[in-house]
C-alpha cells in the first residue's frame, strides 16, 4: 500500500508541474542561462540525466529531495574549462541530520575574463567585469520510506559591465522509489527568481541617464527515471527538462562500474554525446575520496568542454 501511495504521489506531482510548462516558445538566451550548462562531472558525463539519481554532493543542484541518500558528511568541488575565456565552478557541503534528512549549501561562480571596454576610437578604457554568483541552501527530508521532498532557496548576484543586479528565488522537488531498483525524480526551479537592474550610477559618470528593469528567470522543470541493473553495477537514467521559454530537452545517461573503484559513463545531451569516468578510493576508516571527469561537446565552439569534480565523504 505504501509503495502504491508513493508512486501515486510522485505521478500527481509530475503531472501538476508539467501541465503549464509544455506550451512554449523556441530556444534563446535568458536570465540564469548558466544553470543550463549543468554542474558536476558525474552528472554531465551521464548526459545530465541526474534528477532521478541525485545521490552525491551535487544532489542539491539537481534534486534536493535526493539529498536524503547522502548519509555521510560530503564536500564537493568542481571546475569546468570552457572556450571563449569562460569559467564555471562550484563548492558544496552536505550534512546529514539523523537518518531522515540532509541539508546542503552550495556556491556557484561563472564568468568571462579579459573583457575590455573601448571608446569610439578603439582605445581600451577599462576592464569590464562579467560574472555571476549563486549561493544556495538545499534541504531534503523523507516523508515516507519510499518518498522524500526537497526545498531549494537561492540568492544570485550578477555583475555585468560593472552594474550589479541581485535576486532571490526558490524551488521544490520530489524523489521516490516506487519499486526496488527504480527511482523517480522531479524538480521545479527558479520560482520568483529575477534580476533587478539599475544602471543610473554607472552612466552618471558619462553624464547620461540610466534605467531600471527586471529580468525574469524562466521557471524550469526536470522529471526523470533511473534504474539499477546487474547487482547495482549498471545505472540507466533518462530525464526531460523544460522551461517556460524554451523547447524541451531530453537527456540519457549510463554509468557502469567495471571495477569496484572505477566507473565509466556515457550520455546524450541535446544532440551531443558525453563521456566520463569516475574513481572512488577509501582513505582509511569510512573516508572516501572521489574523482570524476567529463568530456562534453561545446554549443558555441568546435572545442569540447572538460569538467573535473572532487568529492570527499567523511
Amino acid at each position: 500500500m505504501i509503495v502504491k501511495k508513493s508512486f501515486l504521489i510522485m505521478s500527481v506531482i509530475f503531472l501538476s508541474l508539467t501541465s503549464n510548462l509544455w506550451a512554449d516558445s523556441g530556444d534563446g538566451g535568458y536570465a540564469g542561462s548558466f544553470q543550463q550548462l549543468g554542474l558536476g562531472a558525474r552528472a554531465l558525463g551521464m548526459g545530465g540525466a541526474f534528477v532521478a539519481v541525485a545521490d552525491d554532493a551535487t544532489a542539491g543542484f539537481r534534486n534536493p529531495a535526493g539529498l536524503v541518500q547522502v548519509q555521510m558528511r560530503t564536500f564537493g568541488a568542481s571546475y569546468r574549462k570552457m572556450t571563449l575565456d569562460r569559467r564555471l565552478g562550484y563548492i558544496t557541503y552536505c550534512q546529514p541530520i539523523r537518518e531522515e534528512a540532509t541539508i546542503s549549501i552550495g556556491w556557484t561562480n561563472v564568468g568571462v575574463s579579459d573583457v575590455k571596454g573601448r571608446n569610439e576610437n578603439g582605445e581600451i578604457t577599462e576592464e569590464i567585469k562579467n560574472y555571476e554568483n549563486a549561493v544556495e541552501l538545499f534541504f531534503g527530508r523523507k516523508i515516507l520510506n519510499e518518498l522524500s521532498v526537497g526545498l531549494r532557496i537561492g540568492y544570485v548576484q550578477y555583475n555585468l559591465a560593472n552594474i550589479s543586479a541581485y535576486g532571490v528565488g526558490f524551488g521544490f522537488s520530489a524523489f521516490g522509489k516506487p519499486i526496488q531498483k527504480l527511482r523517480l525524480g522531479a524538480a521545479v526551479e527558479n520560482l520568483g527568481m529575477r534580476y533587478s537592474w539599475t544602471s543610473g550610477d554607472y552612466w552618471k559618470k558619462f553624464d547620461l541617464l540610466g534605467s531600471s528593469s527586471k529580468d525574469e528567470f524562466p521557471i524550469n522543470l526536470r522529471a526523470g527515471v533511473s534504474y539499477l541493473l546487474l547487482e547495482d553495477r549498471i545505472l540507466l537514467s533518462t530525464e526531460v527538462e523544460k522551461n517556460e521559454k524554451q523547447t524541451g530537452r531530453i537527456h540519457f545517461g549510463l554509468e557502469g562500474w567495471i571495477l569496484e573503484s572505477l566507473a565509466v559513463r556515457g550520455g546524450y545531451d541535446r544532440g551531443s554525446l558525453t563521456l566520463g569516468m569516475g574513481l572512488r578510493q577509501k582513505m582509511g576508516g569510512s573516508t572516501i575520496l572521489g574523482f570524476d571527469y567529463a568530456y562534453v561537446g561545446s554549443r558555441v565552439d568546435d572545442d569540447p568542454d572538460h569538467l573535473i569534480s572532487l568529492q570527499l565523504e567523511f
